[in-house]
């Protein structure tokens, strides 16, 4: 491929995701803590796509000298962040369903002891 039409490829595929994130945080099917991270990997990928001289510079600098796997190991590094986020975020909703699931246990209990304690009462 031309190297112009991997430049439009990239532009297209970054335009489309921020709209993609922008469109599913409007819908409220993603929060806006986590479509911040999304907006930048797709700025990050529109900027490195239109200014590609940028990332020659940038990948020279980190010593990589062909500039698009500089780029994937730029992304698949950001992809990992994005993986230990989510676990993060996972495990803290997992902690928080465990207590509202105890929470909801020790409810049902004494809602049963108030039942039976009433049925005993109006029985006598």
């Amino acid at each position: 491929m031309e190297g112009g039409t991997i430049q439009l490829m990239g532009i297209a595929f970054s335009l489309i995701m921020i709209l993609s994130v922008f469109f599913m945080v409007r819908a409220r099917m993603i929060q806006e803590k986590y479509s911040l991270v999304w907006f930048v990997i797709g700025l990050f990928t529109l900027i490195m796509s239109v200014f590609k001289d940028l990332m020659d510079w940038f990948s020279h600098i980190i010593g990589v000298y062909y500039a698009p796997s500089a780029f994937f190991a730029i992304l698949i590094a950001s992809a990992y962040l994005l993986l230990l986020n989510m676990s993060v975020s996972i495990s803290g909703l997992k902690a928080h369903n465990k207590a509202l699931t105890q929470e909801l246990g020790l409810t049902k209990l004494r809602l049963d002891e108030l039942e039976k304690r009433l049925k005993e009462e109006g029985h006598h």
